[in-house]
């Protein structure tokens, strides 16, 4: 059954936004706690505006609006921040997507937003030169990572890099989780961008 149009699958589809193949219902259990997804997307490539891709290594499995927002970032706002590095973005190393499994893999602990395919994390970005930059490399571009905590805090619920916890230390994780009274979670800080 083709998704209902105006929806985030469909707007998602609609201007070839990201190579994407939307998959059958996905469901496990975590715990008491159901996971999956009634239509999840395998979001494997993000197309850019200039003609450019970006691939996702390996591809990200989440809800349509996690997959719609994560490729709309990319485009509009991840692209333009590595502009200054003198090279294109090729590739995302994506760290997480899809997993059915409780939060930080603590057993008992509540259901992950990757258990909702409602997450994505990203472990490092490629550019077209080769040059690799992990999400907890101490000596990455501060302003690149500046740059992405801003965007990210904008258009996502919940940002956990380095500096929130361990289990987010080699790392960035971005989700849409719904909280009372539209409260938002942004913390993700090098040890770096707090030295004048």
């Amino acid at each position: 059954m083709p998704p209902e149009e105006g929806t985030p699958c469909t707007d998602l589809l609609a201007d070839k936004i990201a190579e994407v193949e939307l998959n059958a219902s996905i469901s496990g259990t975590s715990g008491e706690a159901l996971c999956g997804d009634f239509a999840p997307a395998r979001i494997s490539a993000i197309n850019l505006r200039d003609g450019g891709r970006v691939e996702l290594r390996p591809a990200a499995i989440a809800r349509c609006s996690m997959a719609l927002a994560f490729a709309q970032w990319v485009r509009d706002e991840l692209v333009r921040s590595v502009e200054p590095l003198g090279s294109g973005l090729r590739r995302i190393e994506i760290a997480a997507s899809y997993s059915c499994r409780p939060r930080n893999n603590i057993s008992g602990a509540r259901l992950s937003e990757h258990g909702l395919a409602n997450a994505i994390d990203i472990g490092a970005i490629v550019l077209d030169d080769g040059r690799r930059i992990a999400i907890e490399d101490p000596k990455a571009p501060q302003y690149l990572f500046a740059e992405m905590r801003i965007s990210t805090c904008k258009r996502f619920t919940t940002v956990l890099g380095p500096g929130s916890d361990a289990a987010h230390a080699n790392h960035l994780h971005l989700d849409l989780a719904q909280r009372r009274g539209g409260y938002r979670m942004c913390q993700w800080s090098h040890a770096e961008w707090l030295i004048p």
